[in-house]
């Protein structure tokens, strides 16, 4: 198999995602990621007219990969996969999820992109609180979902930034598992008492709730 070349722009957002990941987004310069790629300036600004224009590109990047996440309403099971994958990605763009609401305030066109995605992740997990209230998986009042729905997605956007205030490593990526087990942990007193919950926490402790997809 012959290795895989990538071109110019795709490089430079692979460098500059390692980059804001490893250092930071204010700490980078787009003079930085081309002295990375060893190329001239001039070479990065032909294809991205500055750092602005990266960072949109890999937002945008992260968007799409959660909004092609597979949904699924079936079960509790499914539920916490969709949480993992989002997590996941989360993790992968680490330096936007860990800054978020600086980085919002920097770059304006971003905020609503974001936002748009806190709304489509809000929906989906609606669609899937509810499925599981029908089915007798979860019990609860209307207002109890619309609390359970703000816990869930402040721990989403986040967590990270908590992690980080709090000293540890964001490269380490047990962050998300532990991270879905605080939202297993806000979930758990609206089990119905009869729905074995030992075994999506085993899963989640043991790493092995995640099948390939």
């Amino acid at each position: 198999m012959e290795p895989l070349i990538l071109k110019t722009a795709e490089k430079i957002l692979l460098i500059s995602l390692d980059l804001f990941n490893s250092q930071g987004e204010r700490n980078i310069t787009s003079v930085d990621i081309a002295n990375e790629l060893d190329i001239s300036p001039g070479n990065l600004y032909y294809h991205y007219k500055g750092k602005a224009d990266i960072i949109n590109d890999l937002v945008d990047s992260s968007i799409a990969k959660i909004n092609t996440i597979p949904q699924s309403y079936e079960d509790g099971e499914d539920f916490y996969k969709y949480l993992f994958y989002c997590l996941e990605t989360m993790h992968l763009f680490r330096f936007l999820f860990q800054n978020i609401a600086e980085i919002s305030i920097q770059y304006p066109a971003i905020n609503s992109k974001l936002q748009r995605l806190a709304k489509f992740q809000r929906q989906h997990l609606r669609n899937s609180l509810s499925e599981l209230q029908k089915n007798g998986t979860l019990k609860g009042t209307s207002s109890d979902i619309d609390l359970l729905l703000d816990i869930i997605s402040l721990t989403l956007f986040q967590s990270l930034n908590y992690y980080q205030m709090q000293g540890d490593s964001l490269n380490n990526p047990d962050i998300v598992y532990r991270t879905l087990m605080t939202i297993y942990f806000s979930l758990q007193p609206y089990y119905q008492d009869n729905y074995d919950t030992a075994k999506i926490k085993m899963a989640i402790l043991n790493k092995s709730l995640i099948k390939k997809i």
